[in-house]
């Protein structure tokens, strides 16, 4: 089955901290919490890769996705083009 590697950077975000932040909470999630009467809760908002199974994060900014959800981590990959260097490989065999 074809998956998909996505490379990238976010070296030019440095100066746009608030871009760079939204980023990686639509990628990788969240926990926000929030104060009660009862007490602080907590809940967990997912990322892109929890809502794709079969995603799965292989180095710092790696990104192994099935072919299904290809188009999804484009676009999201795509709106923040302002602030990524990336690059999307093919990956048609797995030697190991």
């Amino acid at each position: 089955m074809t998956s998909y590697l996505y490379l990238y950077d976010c070296r030019h975000a440095r100066q746009s901290n608030a871009r760079r932040v939204a980023f990686t909470k639509e990628l990788y999630g969240y926990v926000y919490s929030w104060k009660t009467k009862s007490g602080i809760k907590q809940k967990r908002k997912p990322g892109l890769m929890d809502e794709c199974p079969g995603t799965e994060a292989v180095a710092d900014s790696a990104i192994l996705v099935p072919f299904e959800y290809r188009f999804e981590f484009d676009a999201l990959f795509h709106m923040y083009a302002d602030i990524l260097k990336f690059k999307i490989y093919e990956v048609v065999q797995e030697i190991r």
